[in-house]
């Protein structure tokens, strides 16, 4: 399990540095452009808290798979 949660913190904080980078660029965004990368970390942050939550939990636990799908992306342009 240690290993397995050294892995999930590491993937998460390398993911989150990504997209923090992407925040703290210094360039022209495009509209909705921040709005999405939050979102996005979001939903990092909901991956990492149900894969580590699977992982602490006793095997009789069923936590539905956290989603695999594309983000949603909401758009201000309209």
């Amino acid at each position: 399990m240690h290993d397995e949660m050294m892995t999930l913190i590491d993937d998460c904080i390398a993911r989150m540095t990504l997209l923090r980078d992407q925040l703290a660029a210094s360039r022209r965004v495009q509209p909705g452009e921040r709005h999405t990368t939050v979102l996005d970390a979001i939903a990092v942050a909901e991956r990492f808290a149900t894969e580590a939550t699977r992982t602490v939990s006793p095997p009789s636990v069923t936590l539905s798979p956290p989603a695999a799908g594309p983000v949603v992306r909401y758009s201000t342009a309209g």
